[in-house]
């Protein structure tokens, strides 16, 4: 048969319980509405740079979409539409399709002979610094590869 816990000992845990009770009461009635403000803040936060980042896709989708219409323009030879298509992504804020654009401005201009056209668009792609690195350094070297 099991004996009874001493009163002390149980009175004690009993006491030590409430305590923490007690304590905890207080901390989130001191601070319950910061941490609901912060933990609101995060996952407003959260959803915002997961909405930014959805937006980002699509849009570098739809451009991937706009440069494969010019490509496929070029190759039934519709140089002008692939032209008017090409435009607007040059300027476009993904650098990756900006600069596949602009390089494929500065071939076409490199093949209607327009040396100095072209060579003018390469030499902005190997300056402009927002452009990732190979594509600067394949844009200083394709001048030499053409000729010009």
């Amino acid at each position: 048969m099991a004996l009874p816990p001493k009163t002390d000992q149980a009175f004690l845990r009993e006491v030590d319980e409430e305590l923490r009770r007690d304590q905890l009461a207080g901390f989130w009635t001191t601070w319950g509405k910061w941490v609901a403000v912060a933990v609101v803040a995060a996952l407003v936060a959260l959803a915002g740079y997961m909405y930014w980042q959805h937006r980002r896709e699509t849009t570098a989708g739809v451009e991937g979409e706009q440069l494969q219409i010019a490509y496929d323009a070029l190759s039934a030879d519709k140089v002008a539409e692939a032209s008017k298509t090409l435009t607007p992504l040059a300027t476009s804020d993904t650098a990756g399709y900006s600069a596949l654009a602009r390089f494929t401005e500065a071939d076409i201009l490199l093949q209607k002979e327009d040396m100095k056209g072209g060579a003018a668009k390469l030499a902005a792609i190997a300056a402009d610094t927002s452009v990732a690195q190979p594509f600067r350094d394949l844009a200083l070297i394709l001048p030499d590869v053409g000729g010009v």
